[in-house]
């Protein structure tokens, strides 16, 4: 299918944070995806693309712990992550991030407030939205909310927070491959084609139109132009490793002859493709173990034996 923006992808680490560093374009995120009243949002994290000081850049020179979290006027706060690559356990992570936000919020609070039990009252919700590249739920819907609802009624549990009642907990998810043309979600679906580069099939609302103006590359200043530039230099040179192994594994496997050889191949060369990145400084240990779903330990003691 054509795309809008050959080159760009709006789901681009460097390019996520262009879009969001627009507070308008955030809160109408935010409010079509949420169905939150949001009149203005402040970007507390994910405004600004974070540089080590290293040379070469790398992979691992652009980082954010979190890709974007926003607060609302009402205090609520919203995580935004992307997801371009499935990951085992994204959602326990995407969980993980919501807890630990959590958690500092109430830090903060009694640091303000003393180490008391009125500390819990000025709790505001923390929310997620993740936009993903991959399929986590089994049916055809491209976006799914979730709140936490009492099993047998449906009343939605809730917090109070500057004297309103709000829900404790809403995930939302927008998957992008389940993209239809012929969507009939009106709200959501100029969403999908903006994040997942397809031709608008409507007339985009202003803050979309924003956004999209955002991916004019020739827009951009010098140094967002280098970093962009390196960072996909990086990512196409380990995407063409990864599939150069997987074709001399599957080069291997059908040689044998066997299924299970072929499927072994497949593994193995995956085990070795993040291997190499990984000497290459390319990858962490950490986000390779996890991809090939083993502990860091583990991984760390296969590269010990590689190196050798």
């Amino acid at each position: 299918m054509t795309v809008r923006h050959p080159g760009i992808s709006p789901t681009n680490d460097l390019v996520a944070k262009k879009i969001f560093s627009n507070p308008e374009i955030t809160c109408q995120f935010i409010r079509d995806m949420l169905d939150l009243p949001a009149k203005n949002v402040t970007i507390l994290e994910g405004s600004n693309i974070h540089v080590l000081p290293s040379m070469p850049y790398s992979a691992q020179d652009f980082y954010t712990s979190i890709d974007v979290l926003a607060e609302l006027d009402n205090g609520t706060q919203v995580i935004i992550e992307i997801q371009v690559h499935h990951q085992n356990f994204f959602i326990n992570r995407l969980w993980a991030y919501l807890c630990s936000q959590v958690n500092q919020n109430l830090e903060k609070i009694r640091q303000q407030e003393g180490n008391t039990h009125q500390s819990y009252k000025h709790i505001a919700p923390v929310y997620a939205i993740a936009i993903v590249d991959s399929n986590y739920f089994s049916d055809d819907l491209a976006f799914h909310s979730f709140s936490m609802r009492e099993d047998t009624t449906g009343e939605v549990l809730t917090i109070t927070n500057n004297g309103q009642e709000n829900h404790l907990v809403k995930m939302a998810f927008l998957e992008l491959k389940k993209y239809r043309e012929t969507s009939k979600d009106k709200v959501r679906k100029p969403w999908l084609e903006f994040f997942g580069n397809k031709p608008f099939t409507q007339q985009p609302e202003r803050a979309i139109s924003q956004a999209d103006q955002l991916l004019d590359y020739k827009s951009w200043s010098e140094e967002d132009r280098k970093m962009f530039s390196q960072l996909r230099m990086r990512e196409e040179q380990a995407l063409l490793a990864q599939d150069y192994a997987l074709e001399t594994a599957r080069a291997e496997g059908i040689e044998q002859g066997i299924e299970k050889g072929l499927e072994r191949g497949k593994v193995e060369g995956q085990i070795f493709t993040f291997l190499d990145l990984v000497r290459q400084h390319v990858l962490t240990s950490e986000f390779a173990s996890e991809q090939l779903g083993m502990t860091v330990a583990e991984f760390e003691s296969l590269l010990k034996e590689h190196h050798k």
